[in-house]
């Protein structure tokens, strides 16, 4: 049975993050389905839950009976994420938590590239110009029957100077520090594909293996 999966996201850095490791898995990765015309199937939801995991399964059914207009009796997963963002010497009020985006919260404009690195260059200078953080990802899986539901950490350093060009949809990688070499820090958005791979290989070969055993045991 071929093990197909859409991972529906507007953020090619999220959708690229998990390629490597699901390639691995000889998993069949798509990012969107396509009309009769190659034009991307988006479906409208509104990303309103109070937690990680509602969002992610909202997501996550929508799009799968949206598809399944389309796909008929084809096999296939739709799996969505959603994350927060929690920065060490913050209050629980100034955290960033589900709104990494929308500083004002959920009813808040979506905050622009240049913004995001602004923002939080700036509240990480203010607290001393290097910050730990961690990510709160949540991992869902739905495939027409059951939901799978995946939930780990990733703690970070962050800096409050950015490397430049923007890294596309993952902006925050460039104020992410991997390692100090001699007088250079060194951030995620500086590494290759390979050496990033590498880096995040330990999360998401893991959410590979997660989906992966899903998928045969369906």
């Amino acid at each position: 049975m071929k093990k197909i999966v859409f991972f529906p996201t507007n953020n090619i850095g999220k959708y690229d993050r998990y390629k490597k490791s699901f390639k691995k898995k000889n998993i069949i990765y798509n990012r969107y389905l396509t009309d009769e015309n190659g034009i991307d199937i988006k479906v409208e939801v509104s990303e309103d839950g109070k937690t990680l995991n509602e969002n992610a399964k909202k997501k996550a059914k929508q799009y799968y009976d949206e598809y399944k207009k389309h796909l008929n009796d084809t096999n296939f997963s739709i799996i969505t994420t959603d994350e927060a963002l929690y920065i060490d010497g913050l209050t629980e009020k100034e955290q960033p938590g589900l709104f990494v985006r929308r500083f004002g919260g959920i009813d808040a404009k979506r905050a622009t590239d240049e913004e995001v690195v602004q923002k939080y260059t700036s509240v990480i200078k203010k607290l001393g110009g290097e910050a730990k953080a961690k990510w709160i990802y949540s991992l869902v899986m739905y495939d027409g029957k059951n939901f799978y539901d995946y939930t780990w950490e990733e703690p970070v350093l962050f800096s409050s100077i950015p490397h430049y060009p923007i890294t596309k949809g993952y902006v925050l990688n460039n104020i992410t520090i991997v390692k100090k070499v001699d007088n250079n820090t060194i951030m995620l958005s500086d590494l290759t594909e390979e050496e990033r791979y590498e880096y995040l290989s330990k999360y998401t070969d893991t959410i590979a293996d997660f989906i992966n055993d899903k998928l045969i045991n369906q």
